[in-house]
C-alpha cells in the first residue's frame, strides 16, 4: 500500500475522532469554546508531527535539535505555566453547562479535549511527510581486516 494512502486513512482517522471528542461538548453546550480550544490543540499538534517530520528528513545535528526544539515548543500552549495547569486558551469551566447530578470531572473537559486533540494530531503529518524505511546507503567500500590471522594467535 503507497505511503499517500496511509497517510490519507491515519488522517482521516484523526479527523473522525477528533469530531467524535468534540461532539462531546455538545450536550455540555460549550461547543464554540470547545471548537477554539480543539482547534489551536489540533494546529499545535500538527506543528509538533511536523516538526518531528524533518527530524527524519534531515542529516545535521543542529537542525535535527532545532526540529526537537520545534516540536517541544509546541507543549507551550497545552502546558502554559507549569507545573500548574492552565493551557491557553483557556478553556473556561463555567462555560460548561452540566447536567444535574453531573460529576465534577465533567468539568475537566477542556483539558481532556486540548491533550487528546494535541495527541491526535501528530500522526498524520509525520506520515505523510516523515522518510520512512532504512536510511541511504554510503557509497563507500566496506572496511576489510587484512591480517585477521594474527589476531586469532594472540
Amino acid at each position: 500500500m503507497p505511503i499517500d494512502r496511509i497517510a490519507r486513512r491515519i488522517g482521516c482517522v484523526c479527523v473522525l475522532l477528533a469530531l467524535a471528542l468534540w461532539t462531546l461538548s455538545l450536550p455540555l453546550q460549550c461547543a464554540g469554546r470547545a471548537a477554539l480550544v480543539g482547534g489551536f490543540a489540533l494546529i499545535d499538534g500538527a506543528i509538533a508531527g511536523l516538526c518531528l517530520a524533518l527530524v527524519t528528513r534531515v542529516r545535521t545535528a543542529k537542525l535535527i535539535y532545532l526540529a526537537l526544539t520545534g516540536a517541544g515548543l509546541t507543549l507551550w500552549p497545552i502546558w502554559q505555566s507549569w507545573p500548574v495547569y492552565r493551557g491557553w486558551p483557556i478553556g473556561d469551566p463555567s462555560q460548561i453547562v452540566a447536567w444535574p447530578g453531573a460529576q465534577a470531572i465533567v468539568y475537566s473537559y477542556f483539558d481532556v479535549l486540548r491533550g487528546c486533540l494535541y495527541l491526535l494530531a501528530i500522526p498524520a503529518p509525520f506520515a505523510r511527510f516523515g522518510r520512512h524505511g532504512p536510511d541511504p546507503q554510503l557509497n563507500t567500500a566496506p572496511i576489510v581486516l587484512e591480517n585477521h590471522n594474527s589476531i586469532e594467535e594472540t
